[in-house]
């Protein structure tokens, strides 16, 4: 890991990630080409804590060589003097994956918590607690892969957050006194778990419940059982294990949660914390195996989330050529000209025709249509005057309704892929946008 200063002119067309509001970016570095997340950070760094920081980075960065860790190589400095975290681009978090998709089904959460807590185990080998282990850190790779990020708790102390934020996500013990250890990664994890099979957190908000009201529950209510037909009792007694209240009630360490996750027919119990602590049955699955996950005889990881792979694929090739693509739809400034249909050849086989309808513009919303000759994953690219660019996946669906602003100008492209090429269709404005073709 290399801590080098770098500057803003070395990567271009930044366009954020996610919804972060603009604390996540991604960029192509201009002398390579290569594409990276960059993590801002919202504040500076005095000496002392860049030194801790660089200290946990490279700790980290022996760890991720053997565990599915993202971890940053360097901090650069942006244009405007802010610092930033430089990271693998990774292709699709799990909100995203769970909005597109809903809750996982059994087995892919099994291999999902197998992998995020050899990932914490890991780390934890290392002498880093990851401090917050929230969904949003949970990335997808073009694979399918699963990976943790986000990492340290010397970032979190510097620039503490709102206890109320990812509330349901957080330990008791962090909310109530700031702990950031391995135990309340492991709380962490079942939340992640459990958002998972069920689709929301631990402690959903309620309508209209004030924010008290829920850090009440969060701190004295009994923690939850998932619920679900299919669920085996054992995977939910263990989600229920690593929410309990107490610390000294979860689960000792996380390689024994990843064991008990990796071969769920296994007899041996996870080990359990000290005295008092409940020993608790290995989870038993009915039906067919999980899927496989861990290094195969050539020693690369498997993916374990197949429909994963698949949208994140859409969502990485869209990314990048966003940003790398010269001829993005530009702001308005004369009225449109005609778009006509038009092919986009892959790399092998016919060309796919992409075809986006003329948008229906109803003041605050866009009804857009589009059509294609072939089965493609499909994401909608809009373009609004004066601001970012955004990408957005609706996999197979061919109609999308976009809340827009009633004043603003517009332009919109779909982009969709088969995982062997990627097509475009000609961009379509509305009041009088310009767009590139």
């Amino acid at each position: 890991m290399s801590a080098t200063m770098t500057t803003d002119d070395e990567y271009r067309d930044l366009v954020p990630l996610g919804d972060e509001a603009g604390s996540a970016l991604a960029g192509v570095h201009a002398g390579s080409g290569q594409a990276w997340a960059l993590k801002v950070l919202p504040g500076r760094l005095d000496r002392r804590t860049r030194t801790e920081v660089e200290g946990e980075l490279r700790r980290l960065a022996g760890a991720a060589a053997r565990a599915p860790i993202v971890v940053a190589d360097r901090i650069v400095e942006l244009d405007d003097g802010r610092r930033a975290l430089r990271r693998e681009l990774c292709a699709q978090s799990l909100p995203e994956l769970i909005a597109g998709f809903g809750p996982l089904s059994v087995a892919d959460t099994l291999a999902l918590g197998a992998a995020l807590a050899e990932a914490l185990s890991a780390a934890h080998a290392a002498g880093v607690p990851h401090g917050g282990v929230t969904p949003g850190n949970v990335l997808f790779r073009a694979s399918g892969e699963p990976v943790l990020t986000d990492f340290g708790p010397v970032l979190r102390r510097a620039f503490p957050t709102d206890p109320a934020r990812e509330l349901g996500f957080r330990a008791p013990e962090t909310v109530r006194d700031g702990v950031l250890d391995e135990r309340a990664d492991l709380y962490g994890l079942g939340a992640v778990l459990y958002l998972a099979l069920t689709g929301q957190p631990p402690f959903p908000a309620r309508p209209g419940e004030p924010d008290g009201d829920r850090l009440l529950r969060v701190l004295t209510e009994p923690p939850p059982r998932p619920e679900r037909d299919d669920l085996p009792p054992g995977l939910g007694e263990l989600v229920t294990a690593l929410l309990a209240k107490d610390p000294e009630q979860r689960p000792a360490e996380a390689s024994a949660v990843a064991a008990r996750l990796a071969t769920p027919d296994a007899v041996e119990p996870a080990v359990a914390g000290p005295a008092g602590a409940p020993v608790l049955p290995a989870p038993v699955l009915a039906g067919r195996p999980i899927l496989e996950f861990g290094p195969d005889r050539g020693g690369r990881r498997r993916p374990v989330l197949a429909g994963a792979a698949v949208v994140a694929l859409v969502a990485v090739v869209a990314v990048l050529l966003f940003m790398s693509r010269p001829g993005d739809p530009e702001p308005p400034s004369a009225a449109p000209p005609v778009a006509t249909a038009s092919a986009a050849p892959g790399p092998s086989g016919p060309a796919v025709q992409l075809e986006l309808a003329e948008p229906t513009d109803r003041g605050n919303v866009v009804d857009l249509s589009w059509s294609s000759s072939a089965d493609l994953q499909f994401a909608v690219t809009v373009a609004p005057e004066g601001e970012s660019s955004r990408t957005i996946i609706v996999q197979q669906a061919t109609t999308y309704r976009v809340e827009v602003d009633p004043v603003r100008r517009y332009c919109f492209e779909i982009r969709g892929t088969n995982g062997q090429g990627l097509f475009i269709s000609p961009p379509k404005a509305i009041r009088g946008a310009t767009c590139a073709q």
